[in-house]
């Protein structure tokens, strides 16, 4: 549904720069928006807010929360077949295969690059074999 930024929004811009999709526009210390037909509702905007200023597609306020402690896909790989779904479903290309080189019998999913994950969730959602789940970093 996309989530919203509200009248609460000073203009800073943070939610503008960290958006994975370029969803979010708006002029520096003014009111900013969520194109919800781009938005990919992975929260980013609202975790980085430090106004408080976005709610998700439900009116719920989104709190912010530190980079180094939003929760990262961890993967099983004794239950990934190495199909690559996740790897595809990820928009920010965090994930990737262990090596190209290997069969897939012997290769599975990796975060390749932990500081671009936003936390969408979308690689467990296209996970088929509930190999990936979201945590923490705390």
């Amino acid at each position: 549904m996309g989530h919203v930024i509200t009248d609460r929004c000073v203009g800073c811009g943070v939610c503008l720069a960290m958006c994975p999709v370029g969803a979010v526009s708006g002029d520096k210390n003014g009111p900013h928006a969520v194109n919800r037909q781009l938005c990919i509702d992975c929260g980013t905007c609202g975790r980085v807010c430090t106004k408080g200023a976005v709610e998700d597609g439900a009116g719920r306020g989104v709190a912010r929360v530190k980079p180094s402690l939003w929760e990262r896909p961890v993967i099983d790989m004794g239950a990934c077949y190495a199909c690559e779904n996740c790897v595809a479903a990820c928009p920010v290309g965090a994930l990737a295969m262990a090596d190209e080189a290997l069969d897939l019998t012997l290769n599975y999913a990796v975060l390749a690059e932990a500081k671009r994950c936003v936390s969408c969730n979308w690689c467990v959602t296209a996970c088929q074999f509930d190999a990936i789940s979201m945590e923490g970093t705390a």
